[in-house]
């Protein structure tokens, strides 16, 4: 009797351990996260901008993303005790992957370190696929296991991607349109496919739960299939503008709207028709996930048109709110939703309190980031504060999670008053169980702390992990004037204010996103400078034939290498750059004293 207890027990913990590790890497997201917002307000000693957006993104993904879906996956399918013993040792394995990158991207961004904790996760999320396929077969078949079995096969496509960066980077350089397909085709089919086939199986496997079978036929599994192929071509075009790719993703689009109005139109009319679900706040939080995804496909759908697709990623406000609606709408809160029901997450009212200051956090910074983006191709400028506001947004996520954190750690055995009738056998097994979270704890910790020395001493050298690749356009002599019809600007020797106000609110319109005023590099360097470092022709050829300058020009390839981020074409005009230039002479003036010194 005691034996068959004890492993009863331990399966019972495992849950929330798992669960609260994913919230502890979604809270240190958070806080990168809101360190990169403080980036456009003030001053964030020690850290570059570009290696707090790897460890935020990274930590994101592997650590919040992966850990929540694979818990609810294992927590779902998963029953023996002895199985389950197997998914704790993965857990640990992949918790220590996790933290190695938390400590070692914000001090090196991509070098020695993080790309070898990096890789470790990747081993360990195959070897989760290996044991979770085999217990998947042991479930009976039906559409919520065939979605959960593609969401699993879409996980280890898009690791294509990231094993074909490597010999991309190595044979064709980083700076090669291949290497930038290889990234996104890591994100798309990890977004759109493992995260979304998840979200969608396992509420499936809900609504089974609760009596309601949804059947999903072969057509729409392959529209849906299709459209995750297709909608791949507007990543492509990101990198390599081709008309045609913005005609594939639209088909894409199309099918996707259809296939998920099929997918989800009986599942809302029967959470819909439920009196009890719209009392509970745990079902609010699931109805902001449901309608996430739908939002996120009926904005995908405008993509239909090529212009808006072209605004679409070029304009980044539109580009980091649409992978919010995945990753904090459909993911957060639809399985955060279905692991609330299962009280794998804590649904104390300490727990409530954090949820629903994530969900104000969410909305409104969905809505800041996508009025934002409207208001920039309307042409009609910034939101009064904007980069403070959307600062203070962001702040409710740490705070949320920090409480999430604390409801999660109290609701363990060690905080719970035990009622006098529970067997001392029992008591004794919980004891046993406190002190294997406690040694679970203090080995992290420790892990934490090695990790932490190394990582401090291995972001000492720049370069250290990072390749500069071959390329014949290295060897060649840059002209100073770039490539494009500009060869030569004759300037005045004052400044044109009408002219510089003007570029101003392109600027402001188009490029701040990315791109300060003042000397500070966020995604991309700051302006200030710029005439005194390059010469007008350059710069105005940089604006209006951004491609060919990428692919051609040495010292734009430089920078790009530098900042790992394609600069999109913005289609400015040539009058357009005039202004902008016009504008760079003037703020150089303001803020060093002089411009144009690279005429002389």
């Amino acid at each position: 009797m005691d034996k068959l207890q004890m492993p009863s027990i331990v399966s019972k913990s495992l849950p929330k351990t798992w669960m609260t590790w994913a919230v502890f890497f979604f809270f240190c997201a958070a806080v990168f996260g809101l360190a990169m917002r403080y980036f456009f307000i003030g001053e964030v000693p020690f850290f570059e901008y570009k290696h707090l957006l790897h460890a935020h993104s990274h930590v994101a993904l592997l650590g919040w993303g992966y850990l929540l879906v694979a818990g609810l996956l294992t927590f779902s399918y998963v029953r023996s005790p002895h199985r389950l013993n197997i998914y704790k040792k993965i857990l640990i394995l992949t918790i220590i992957a996790n933290l190695g990158m938390m400590m070692s991207f914000p001090f090196q961004g991509y070098g020695g370190f993080s790309i070898a904790f990096s890789t470790m996760h990747l081993v360990m999320s195959y070897v989760f696929a290996y044991f979770f396929f085999q217990d998947l077969k042991k479930s009976p078949s039906n559409t919520a296991k065939n979605l959960i079995k593609l969401s699993i096969i879409w996980m280890l496509i898009s690791s294509i991607g990231l094993w074909a960066i490597a010999p991309i980077g190595a044979t064709l350089g980083r700076l090669h349109p291949l290497y930038f397909m290889s990234v996104q085709w890591f994100l798309h089919f990890q977004l759109n496919g493992w995260f979304v086939y998840a979200f969608l199986g396992l509420l499936l496997a809900y609504m089974e739960t609760k009596g309601t079978f949804v059947i999903i036929g072969k057509k729409t599994l392959f529209a849906l299939h299709l459209s995750l192929f297709l909608t791949y071509a507007l990543s492509v075009a990101w990198s390599t503008p081709i008309t045609g790719l913005l005609y594939l993703n639209g088909l894409g689009v199309l099918l996707q709207v259809v296939a998920y109005f099929i997918i989800l139109k009986p599942i809302i009319r029967h959470l819909y028709n439920i009196h009890t679900f719209s009392k509970s706040w745990i079902n609010s939080m699931l109805w902001i996930g449901i309608i996430s995804l739908l939002v996120k496909a009926l904005i995908q759908a405008t993509l239909i048109l090529p212009d808006v697709a072209n605004i679409a990623y070029s304009i980044r406000n539109y580009v980091i709110g649409f992978v919010h609606l995945v990753m904090l709408g459909a993911i957060t809160f639809g399985l955060g939703a279905l692991a609330l029901k299962n009280k794998w997450f804590s649904n104390s009212s300490l727990s409530k309190t954090a949820w629903i200051l994530l969900s104000i956090g969410f909305i409104s910074s969905e809505l800041l980031l996508l009025g934002q983006g409207t208001l920039l191709w309307a042409k009609l400028g910034f939101i009064p504060q904007y980069h403070l506001l959307i600062f203070v947004s962001s702040s409710f996520f740490p705070i949320g999670l920090g409480m999430m954190i604390i409801a999660q750690w109290t609701s363990f055995p060690l905080f719970q008053k035990s009622p006098n009738s529970i067997h001392i056998q029992q008591n004794q097994h919980k004891s046993k169980n406190t002190e294997t979270m406690k040694s679970t704890v203090l080995m992290s910790f420790g892990i934490f702390v090695v990790l932490l020395m190394a990582s401090c001493g291995g972001g000492n050298n720049e370069n250290q992990g990072s390749y500069t690749p071959p390329s014949a356009q290295k060897e060649k002599i840059a002209d100073p004037k770039g490539i494009g019809e500009i060869k030569e600007v004759n300037l005045s020797e004052g400044i044109d204010q009408v002219l510089a106000e003007k570029g101003k609110a392109i600027l402001d319109m188009k490029c701040t996103a990315c791109h300060q005023y003042d000397a500070k590099r966020v995604v991309g360097p700051g302006f200030e400078g710029v005439t005194n470092r390059r010469r007008p022709e350059w710069i105005m050829n940089m604006i209006t034939n951004v491609d060919v300058m990428l692919d051609e020009d040495p010292v734009a390839q430089q920078l790009l290498e530098e900042c790992l981020t394609r600069m999109p074409n913005q289609n400015i005009t040539l009058d357009e750059s005039r202004q902008i230039l016009e504008y760079f002479r003037k703020n150089d003036r303001e803020r060093t004293g002089g411009s144009d010194a690279a005429l002389n």
